[in-house]
């Protein structure tokens, strides 16, 4: 343990098992004054730390990250967005690591019953062996209502050719693409949109033709262009 630590770890760790490295970072997460961050275990399943931040933005203290994890987390998320962003998280850290980084944007509500739009990145590392997932967390409140302000007032994203890309696709080909963005193979897809593995290679290939592009990752490289993947 690091003398005169004063960040909170969570208790139950054997922290000494960490390279010395691991408390040059916290040291630096700990001065931070607006950016929310969260380290988390993967094969633990817990976070290890969490920055003072957390208190000043949403009233509570990093410890009860720590504590409660994920849970704690959740109940905080509207009601309406928790599962999607349950199941993508869930996903990205059970699924074979395909991908290293996972972006999600969606609504909490702090401990003074505010509404705040959160940006939430998820970027694995590892460190002398030790795998991490590092979480940011962006409060995008202000960027959504000047984006919203803008929509009403007639304004909109996207030149003619990515908004002709959008309309054609169908929803069911969203929800494979999206999976197809997370890694999931044709099987895979198939078992969790309950469809047979012919319709999903199906979706895959006609994905590929609308978006002309000739592999799954210039698929994945194209619509990200247009769609929040």
């Amino acid at each position: 343990m690091k003398p005169n630590q004063d960040f909170y770890l969570a208790p139950c760790l054997e922290t000494s098992v960490f390279p010395s490295e691991i408390f040059k970072i916290l040291d630096t997460c700990d001065d931070l004054k607006n950016l929310l961050i969260g380290i988390y275990l993967i094969k633990e399943d817990r976070f290890l730390y969490a920055n003072r931040v957390f208190e000043n933005l949403l009233g509570f203290g990093s410890d009860r990250l720590i504590d409660k994890g994920w849970d704690f987390w959740y109940s905080l998320i509207a009601p309406c967005e928790v599962e999607h962003v349950q199941d993508r998280i869930f996903s990205f850290f059970t699924a074979p690591l395909v991908k290293d980084v996972l972006t999600l944007q969606y609504h909490i509500t702090n401990l003074n019953e505010e509404v705040i739009y959160i940006k939430h990145e998820i970027l694995i590392y590892q460190l002398r062996g030790r795998v991490f997932a590092l979480n940011y967390f962006f409060d995008i409140s202000e960027k959504e209502e000047i984006e919203r302000c803008v929509k009403i007032n007639g304004g909109y994203r996207g030149r003619s050719f990515f908004r002709e890309r959008i309309t054609q696709i169908s929803t069911r080909e969203e929800e494979v693409l999206k999976l197809i963005a997370d890694g999931f193979s044709s099987k895979q897809i198939a078992d969790k949109l309950f469809i047979s593995n012919h319709t999903a290679i199906s979706h895959r290939k006609h994905l590929i033709q609308k978006f002309r592009v000739k592999n799954t990752a210039q698929l994945i490289k194209e619509a990200s262009k247009v769609l929040e993947l």
